[in-house]
C-alpha cells in the first residue's frame, strides 16, 4: 500500500505542475485535506520540486537591467512531524556551482524573506525566488548568469540549526538559470556546444536556440545568416522570412530554431548563426546578433597493433595448440585509433559463449587503468595460456570503457567495452578402439597335420584426440604362454585424429580343448589423461565335428550309358568349410569318369573344382570356394558322370579313399563318417546293338526340361513296342519321390509334365525302364 500511495503523490505533483497556478493550488489543498484525513500516502515523505518543471535545472528565462524574473518552489511535509527550513547554509544557499570566486552571480538572486520558518505536517510551504540584474559592470557582466540553489528541510527537536547535512531530514539541490542582456534583440545561448558527439549516433542530437525581443516595439529580423565550416554536419531549422517579434513582455516576444547535429566524420564542426535586423528605435541601423555553434565527431576505437608468440587475423588472436598442463604467454599490443583517449575501469576475459570467466585465459599483465591510452599511442598487456582440457578455448578479451562516465553523446551500445576474440587449443590424444572384445569362436583342435591352432585378427586402435597417442608397454593380461593370446608390439604411437592396426594372435601350444580368456591392456603414456583400455579376448577351442560322407546304395547301370553318381554330405555341417579333397577309387574297365555337375549341388559357387581321372582307376578330387565363401547348404556336395562298360567283372567298389573337408585354416575341419558303394551291371542283354524291331519305334529317353528346373520339367520317352513300362523319380539318397508310369504301353512318343514347385533343392533323377531297355537321366531342382 505504501508503494501505490507514493505512486499517487507523484501523480498528484506531476498533476499540479501542468495545471495553472489557481488549480494547482486548489490541487495540493485537496492533496493535503487527503493526507490528513485519511493518511493516503506513504509516511516520512518530503516533496521538493519547482512549480514549472521536475527538472532539476530551473531556466528562469531573460531580462533587461531594471525588471527581474522569479521562480517558485513548494515543499511538502507529509512526514508526520513539524519541519524547518533556514538557518544556515545546509539547510537553504544561493551559491556559486563553481570555485571561481570571481563569480558573483549569486548576488543577483533572492529567496525568501520569511526563513527561517517551520512546515507543519501534512501541510506546504510555497515560496519565490528571484533573479533582479544589477546594472551592467566587471563585477556584474550582461549574460548567462548560472547559480546553485540548495534547498532542505530538518527537525528542529533533533538540532537547530542542523549542524551538518547528514542532518536534514530531506534535500535536493537545483541549478538557476537566468539571463541578463542589454541588447534589443538577444539570444540565450551565444555558444551552442554539442561538445562530442559519437560519430554517426544512435538519434540526431537536437538543441533548441531562443531568441527575445527586448524592446517595447515589434522587432523584424530581415535575414538569417548560417554559416559552417568545411563539410560540417550542423543543421539549421529554416523559417520563411522576416521574423516577427512582439514586443518584451508581450508573451509572444520570443521565437525558437532548432538546431541539429549529426556527424558522421571526425574531428571539429562548427558554425556562426546571424540574426539580422533594424533597430525599433532607429530604424537606419542595421544590427545583429551572433551564436557560435560547434561539435566535435568522435569516436573511441582499439586495434590490434602486433602480437608476439602469436598470429592476428583482424580481430582474432590465434595462440595456436599446446599441450595440456603446459602454458603460453601472449603479449599483445593495441593502439588507439580513435580520437578519443581510451580509459579502462575493468578489464576481463569471458568465455566467448558466455559471461562466465574464461577457463583456459588469464592476464599476466594487464592495460594501464591510472591513466587512459591517448589518440595514436600504443600500450600491451599479456595473457596467459593454460588449457584444462582436450578442447578448443574461445574467449573474449574485453575492455570496459570510462566512456560511460564521460560527456560523450550518442555513443552505441558496443562503445561501452572493446573485445578482442582469442583462440586457444588444448592438446591431448584420446584412446579409443574400433571392438571392445575380441571372439575368435571356436578354433579346432585336432592334433593331425594341417590343421594349426595358430590364429589372428586385426583391431584398430583409435587416437580421437588432438595430440599424438603414444601407448607404452601394451600387454595380455595375464601374458602369454599363460593364455594362448600374445601381440608382437608394445610401444605404438597414433597420430592425432588417426587409427592405427594391432595384430592379436591366438596360438594355443597345448592343444587343448576349452574356453581361453584375457584382456589386451591398453594405456596412454599421456601424463595428464593416462587412458586406458582393456579389450576382452576369448576364445572356444572345439573339436571337429563328425560329417556323414556318403554314396547312393546299390547303383545298378545298363552298359554303355552314363551314370551320375552324387557325392552325399549334411547340409547342415557342409555350410562349415570351404575345401574337399579326396581320391575315389573304382574299376576302369567298368566305369570310365566323364565329368562334372555342379548345378543345384553344395559346391554350385565354387572357385576351384580339380577333378582328373588316373589310369588306374583313381579319380583325385579338389573343391574349393571363394576366399570369402563357404560351401552351399544342400545334401548333394557334387554329381559325377561316369561312362559305363561290361568290363571284366559284374559289379565295381566306388570307395572313399582319404577324404578331407578344410575351412580354410583347419585342413580337418570336419571328420567324415564315409559310406562307399558297389556298382554293378544290371542286364547283359543291353549289350545287344539292335534289340527291336526298328521298323516299329525307338525306345528312348530324353533329358528333362528345363534343367535345372524351379516350378516344373518336361520328361519325353519313346515305346518301340507294346511292352511293360515304367518311368520313376528318385531323389539323390535313392528315394522314390514319384511314380509316373507303371503299366503296359502302346508304341508311341509320350510327354509328363512333372510339378516339382514343392521339393526340396537338390538332384533327381528319372529311370525309365520299358521291356529290357534302361536309362536314367537326371534334372536339379533350383529355388
Amino acid at each position: 500500500m505504501e508503494i501505490v500511495n507514493l505512486e499517487i503523490l507523484k501523480f498528484a505533483v506531476f498533476m499540479s505542475l501542468n495545471l495553472g497556478k489557481y488549480f494547482r493550488f486548489v490541487f495540493i489543498s485537496i492533496l493535503l485535506i487527503s493526507a490528513a484525513k485519511f493518511s493516503l500516502f506513504a509516511q516520512n515523505q518530503v516533496l521538493i520540486f519547482n512549480e514549472y518543471t521536475a527538472s532539476d535545472t530551473v531556466d528562469m528565462g531573460m531580462c533587461v537591467v531594471g525588471d527581474s524574473l522569479e521562480t517558485i518552489f513548494n515543499i511538502v511535509n507529509l512526514s508526520g512531524k513539524v519541519l524547518k527550513i533556514g538557518g544556515n547554509d545546509y539547510t537553504f544557499l544561493i551559491g556559486r556551482t563553481t570555485d571561481d570566486p570571481n563569480d558573483l552571480s549569486y548576488f543577483e538572486f533572492y529567496g525568501p524573506r520569511d526563513l527561517p520558518r517551520t512546515i507543519d505536517t501534512n501541510s506546504n510551504y510555497l515560496f519565490k525566488v528571484k533573479y533582479v540584474p544589477f546594472t551592467p559592470s566587471i563585477q556584474f557582466p550582461v549574460g548567462k548568469k548560472v547559480v546553485l540553489l540548495r534547498l532542505g528541510v530538518f527537525d528542529p527537536k533533533k538540532s537547530d540549526p542542523p549542524p551538518s547535512m547528514e542532518a536534514l531530514e530531506k534535500k535536493r539541490e537545483f541549478i538557476l538559470i537566468a539571463r541578463k542582456s542589454d541588447k534589443e534583440l538577444d539570444v540565450f545561448e551565444n555558444v551552442i556546444d554539442f561538445d562530442s558527439v559519437w560519430v554517426e549516433p544512435r538519434d540526431t542530437i537536437r538543441r533548441v536556440l531562443i531568441v527575445q525581443n527586448n524592446t517595447t516595439r515589434d522587432l523584424v529580423v530581415d535575414s538569417i545568416i548560417f554559416l559552417r565550416s568545411l563539410n560540417a554536419e550542423i543543421r539549421l531549422e529554416r523559417k520563411q522570412l522576416p521574423v516577427v517579434f512582439d514586443p518584451y513582455r508581450s508573451g509572444d516576444e520570443r521565437r525558437q530554431w532548432q538546431i541539429t547535429y549529426y556527424p558522421t566524420n571526425l574531428g571539429k564542426d562548427t558554425a556562426l548563426l546571424s540574426f539580422v535586423y533594424r533597430s525599433p528605435n532607429n530604424p537606419d541601423s542595421v544590427k545583429s546578433i551572433q551564436t557560435i555553434i560547434r561539435g566535435v565527431g568522435v569516436t573511441q576505437k582499439l586495434k590490434l597493433h602486433k602480437v608476439d608468440n602469436a598470429e592476428i587475423f583482424d580481430d582474432f588472436i590465434d595462440i595456436g595448440s599446446i599441450p595440456l598442463d603446459t602454458s603460453k604467454e601472449v603479449k599483445i599490443f593495441v593502439q588507439n585509433t580513435g580520437n578519443l583517449p581510451f580509459g579502462v575501469f575493468k578489464q576481463e576475459i569471458l568465455n566467448y559463449y558466455t559471461e562466465t570467466p574464461s577457463s583456459g585465459f588469464r592476464f599476466a599483465d594487464s592495460l594501464k587503468s591510472e591513466k587512459p591510452l591517448l589518440p595514436t599511442q600504443i600500450d600491451s598487456f599479456t595473457v596467459v595460456f593454460q588449457p584444462t582440457q582436450r578442447d578448443t578455448f574461445l574467449a573474449r578479451i574485453t575492455f570496459h570503457s570510462d566512456i560511460v562516465n564521460r560527456k560523450i553523446i550518442g555513443y552505441p551500445e558496443s562503445a561501452k567495452k572493446i573485445v578482442f576474440n582469442i583462440r586457444g587449443v588444448g592438446l591431448a590424444p584420446k584412446l579409443a578402439a574400433d571392438v571392445d572384445s575380441v571372439d575368435f569362436g571356436n578354433i579346432i583342435i585336432n592334433n593331425a597335420e594341417g590343421c594349426p591352432t595358430i590364429r589372428d585378427t586385426t583391431i584398430y586402435i583409435v587416437n580421437n584426440g588432438n595430440y599424438v597417442l603414444r601407448l607404452e608397454n601394451a600387454r595380455i593380461e595375464p601374458p602369454y604362454p599363460q593364455t594362448p593370446f600374445k601381440i608382437l608390439e608394445e610401444n605404438i604411437e597414433v597420430p592425432a585424429y588417426s587409427r592405427r592396426s594391432l595384430k592379436v594372435i591366438f596360438d594355443s601350444t597345448a592343444k587343448t580343448t576349452g574356453l581361453y580368456e584375457a584382456f589386451l591392456v591398453l594405456t596412454s603414456s599421456f601424463s595428464r589423461t593416462h587412458d586406458t583400455l582393456r579389450i576382452k579376448l576369448k576364445a572356444n577351442g572345439v573339436l571337429p565335428d563328425p560329417i556323414n560322407l556318403s554314396f547312393p546304395q546299390d547303383l545298378s547301370f545298363n552298359p554303355g550309358n552314363v551314370l551320375s553318381v552324387p557325392i552325399l554330405v549334411e547340409k547342415g555341417k557342409i555350410l562349415r568349410v570351404k575345401e574337399y579333397s579326396d581320391t575315389l577309387q573304382y574299376n576302369p574297365l567298368i566305369l570310365r569318369y566323364r565329368g562334372y555337375t555342379l548345378q543345384g549341388t553344395a559346391s554350385e559357387k565354387i572357385e576351384v573344382a580339380d577333378v582328373k581321372e588316373n589310369a588306374n582307376g583313381l579319380l583325385p578330387i579338389y573343391l574349393k570356394t571363394k576366399w570369402n565363401e563357404f560351401f552351399q547348404p544342400r545334401d548333394t556336395l557334387i554329381l559325377l558322370n561316369f561312362d559305363t562298360f561290361v568290363g571284366n567283372d559284374f559289379s565295381s567298389p566306388l570307395e572313399f579313399l582319404s577324404p578331407r573337408f578344410g575351412d580354410g585354416i583347419c585342413s580337418r575341419a570336419l571328420i567324415p563318417v564315409i559310406k562307399s558303394t558297389n556298382v554293378r551291371i544290371d542286364s547283359l542283354c543291353g549289350l545287344r546293338y539292335k534289340i527291336y524291331d526298328g521298323s516299329k519305334g525307338v525306345f528312348f529317353l530324353d533329358q528333362p526340361m528345363p534343367n535345372p528346373a524351379t516350378t516344373s520339367v518336361n520328361i519325353n520317352f519313346g515305346v518301340a513296342f507294346d511292352v511293360k513300362t515304367s518311368l520313376v523319380v528318385y531323389d539323390s539318397y535313392g528315394n522314390m519321390v514319384e511314380k509316373l508310369v507303371d503299366d503296359v504301353l502302346e508304341p508311341n512318343i509320350y510327354n509328363y509334365q512333372l510339378d516339382i514347385s514343392s521339393l526340396p533343392k537338390g538332384v533327381y533323377f528319372v529311370q525309365f525302364v520299358s521291356g529290357i531297355y534302361r536309362d536314367v537321366k537326371y534334372f536339379v531342382k533350383t529355388y
